[in-house]
């Protein structure tokens, strides 16, 4: 009985730890504790629980967050590359993201942050899991001067892309309703999976192309890879 409830324990702490916050860095340095909140071009974490940390999106590979994957990406921003995080909605073959929406970076004390991110935008050729950059692709607007006091959460927008096939791609699919961008996002969606009959006959039989039949096409796409 006393193994038996050493177990537990272990088993308890073991899952506590792995749904902790955590940030990957760059050189996979992790660091653990509570994320306090994102603006999608860096994140706010209190490292151990203890000290105050802000990390550009340049600086970070990804991170997970509330039960939630996070991944930097490259986004062009006319000749330069900005790196802004994505939250991951499905990921294998064929990989969704979404942008915006979420919690902020809350207001902190300057004196509590022991790294403040530059406004400055990152270049260079970095990604995540081989994962490749988003060239091509532009967001429009720009991030604010002081990370922790943004104006206002970004609106909701979705990416798809397949490695190996071309960049990050945006499916408007906040413009689905409007009949004119249906062939679009059908065209992007064949573009990535139209390679799957039975799925290829969905898509091009599809009338309302939502956030839920986008995920549920990409996630049944996936499957069939494995």
């Amino acid at each position: 009985m006393k193994i038996f409830n050493l177990f537990i324990l272990f088993l308890s702490i073991t899952i506590t730890t792995s749904a902790q916050d955590f940030i990957v860095k760059n050189n996979d340095d992790v660091i653990r504790g509570t994320i306090k909140g994102t603006d999608y071009f860096s994140v706010f974490i209190s490292a151990n629980d203890e000290a105050d940390v802000i990390l550009p999106a340049k600086d970070v590979k990804n991170f997970f967050w509330n039960g939630d994957s996070f991944v930097s990406k490259g986004f062009a921003n006319g000749r330069n590359f900005e790196y802004r995080f994505v939250k991951v909605i499905e990921m294998g073959t064929v990989n969704l993201y979404s942008f915006g929406g979420g919690t902020l970076v809350p207001q902190v004390k300057e004196k509590k942050v022991r790294f403040r991110p530059s406004v400055g935008i990152g270049t260079g050729t970095g990604g995540y899991g081989g994962m490749g950059m988003g060239g091509g692709i532009s967001i429009g607007g720009g991030r604010s001067s002081a990370p922790e006091r943004p104006a206002g959460a970004p609106a909701v927008r979705y990416f798809i892309e397949k490695p190996g096939a071309g960049p990050l791609q945006e499916v408007p699919m906040k413009a689905i309703t409007e009949d004119a961008r249906k062939p679009e996002v059908k065209n992007i969606l064949l573009q990535k999976m139209g390679d799957q009959p039975l799925l290829k006959a969905k898509i091009e039989a599809g009338a309302e192309f939502n956030t839920r039949d986008v995920t549920e096409w990409v996630k049944e796409y996936n499957a069939t890879k494995k």
